[in-house]
């Protein structure tokens, strides 16, 4: 996926509030030949990380697409605490 892509996915989730409603919001300007992946990879943000933003998606998306690499798990462990700790606020 591209940057375009990401910031379309990410628009979509500001205004609807969770990745998956706002793939859906998006869903017409995507490839088509993106749109399955790029659902999947919504529904991983919602379940597994809790949010994202244009800063952090691309290397989500990377964590995504390589779930065994220590270094990514890593970044994604720390970004679903931090995410976790301030919707508690």
């Amino acid at each position: 996926m591209n940057n375009a892509i990401f910031r379309s996915l990410v628009l979509g989730a500001n205004v609807t509030g969770t990745f998956v409603e706002g793939y859906h919001y998006v869903e017409e300007t995507l490839p088509i030949n993106k749109s399955k992946e790029a659902l999947e990879f919504c529904k991983w943000i919602d379940e597994s990380i809790g949010g994202a933003s244009i800063q952090n998606i691309g290397m989500l998306y990377k964590a995504f697409k390589n779930p065994t690499d220590k270094e990514l798990c890593k970044y994604t462990n720390e970004l679903k605490e931090r995410i976790s700790f301030i919707k508690t606020l």
